[in-house]
């Protein structure tokens, strides 16, 4: 395990060192990250969770998150955590090196100094509600945002950045600061955060979110004088982002079809609470489901998650297809349920 874990480190850093000459270089470095996207090895999910604090300085929280399909994905996964456990810095000083770049060229962009501080790196099992291995990388973003009469300009570090279908982006603040605006629309916006999920291209000049106190009005339309990142510094943040993918999906997993129930001692042992803004929209519709028993009628979910109707079809269509949920229909009603759950002899 020690031995594929180090290759694959190595991996990361040719293909990102790679990725950032080619990006200096020109337009070429655009093609190269979109192959490199293509690996089949990546994780399940990647959730970029970006804390913006007041004086501008963000806290990142990158998660690679993998189901646990077998015992021998846990088995395997238990030698990566082990391994994190026991000798973490390689894992953070490569990272690092990768982050430290992109805010160098992210500051010469926007004329803002930048540092990366407090990098951290962690291996954990969750249930979400499925058991997932997490890989989370989380570190310090100095001077992130851009701070101009008391208000917040946040995005312009990652000026075009990339979300693959896999990977999703929440940018949230603290109760000090209202939403003024949000370009382009968020995938779902919430009271202090707003989610952006892949795939999704940002053109020139987005992301980007505006924030100001409560009682400000919502700006008037025009142009912000909001400086953009040049493009070399996306392509190296696309780069750490995937790169961290093939650390976290170093052990080979597949998608189980059914939830897992872990006993101890012949006991059940309970998940601890999540934060739903860390969930996906897959996976806030399995947790909610769970949570009633393993099945639930498709309109419940829409009005339980506050989506739209065609959000909520859009979602769990997705799951049916991929052999997580299964349909029927109770009258006028269209009822889901897990796939072990048994459907009524009266259903249509």
């Amino acid at each position: 395990m020690k031995r594929s874990l180090l290759l694959v480190l190595f991996a990361c850093a040719l293909f990102v060192s790679i990725g950032a000459a080619v990006s200096i270089g020109g337009a070429a470095g655009t093609s190269d990250a979109s192959a490199f996207a293509q690996q089949d090895i990546d994780p399940d999910d990647i959730l970029m969770s970006v804390a913006v604090e007041d004086d501008g300085d963000a806290v990142w929280t990158i998660e690679y998150r993998t189901r646990l399909d077998t015992d021998e994905d846990e088995a395997a996964f238990e030698d990566l955590r082990n391994d994190i456990r026991d000798d973490p810095e390689p894992y953070v000083e490569r990272f690092s090196e990768r982050m430290e770049a992109t805010a160098a060229a992210a500051a010469d962009a926007t004329g803002r100094e930048m540092t990366i501080e407090e990098m951290t790196v962690s291996a954990e099992k969750r249930e979400l509600p499925r058991e997932y291995g997490v890989v989370t990388y989380s570190f310090r973003w100095s001077n992130f945002a851009a701070s101009e009469n008391d208000r917040l300009y946040v995005g312009d570090a990652i000026d075009g950045l990339f979300l693959d279908e896999e990977t999703a982006l929440l940018l949230s603040w603290s109760d000090s600061y209202d939403l003024l605006g949000a370009s382009p629309t968020p995938s779902e916006t919430r009271e202090s955060a707003v989610i952006y999920q892949g795939p999704t291209t940002f053109s020139s000049g987005e992301p980007r979110v505006e924030l100001g106190p409560p009682e400000d009005a919502p700006p008037a339309d025009g142009d912000q004088t909001d400086p953009a990142v040049a493009q070399n510094a996306m392509i190296v943040i696309v780069l750490v982002v995937l790169a961290g993918g093939l650390l976290a999906g170093a052990v080979a997993y597949r998608r189980r079809q059914a939830a897992r129930t872990e006993t101890e001692g012949g006991n059940e042992r309970e998940a601890e609470p999540i934060d739903s803004e860390l969930l996906s929209n897959e996976e806030q519709v399995l947790r909610l489901i769970e949570e009633e028993g393993g099945r639930i009628k498709q309109q419940e979910i829409a009005e339980r998650l506050g989506w739209t109707d065609a959000k909520t079809s859009q979602v769990t269509k997705k799951l049916r297809e991929e052999g997580e949920l299964d349909g029927f229909r109770l009258g006028r009603e269209n009822v889901l349920s897990l796939p072990d759950e048994d459907t009524p002899p009266d259903s249509q």
